[in-house]
């Protein structure tokens, strides 16, 4: 059996904008009405195809689930964006700690400092 190549970074790429609006509200089991509500309230900025459709990538289906899930809870939609919007600084800003951190742990391997 021949292996196929492997296949190109977009697919490994959560940031990649390769669902429409309806796939994504599909996806979610939302109305595309949905999507375009958060996109409305800044929390997602779909990217736009070259005829002007949004493309939503992984990691904002992700953003939209956790919203979903905070609706479904009976909370407002401006808090639950809110929440969402605060959850993913969050995680950003505990990413740049950890790459700080590790960038700070390496040893330093110039010859010119010793």
């Amino acid at each position: 059996m021949t292996r196929s190549p492997r296949p190109p970074e977009k697919f490994d790429d959560a940031d990649y904008p390769a669902y429409t609006i309806g796939l994504a509200a599909e996806l979610l089991g939302v109305q595309p009405a949905f999507l375009r509500s958060l996109d409305a309230a800044g929390l997602l900025t779909p990217n736009r195809s070259a005829g002007g459709q949004r493309r939503y990538s992984r990691a904002e289906l992700t953003l939209a689930a956790r919203v979903r899930e905070l609706l479904d809870q009976n909370m407002p939609l401006t808090a639950a964006t809110r929440i969402v919007s605060l959850e993913h600084q969050l995680a950003a800003a505990h990413q740049h700690i950890a790459d700080l951190e590790h960038t700070t742990s390496e040893p330093n391997t110039d010859p010119s400092n010793h």
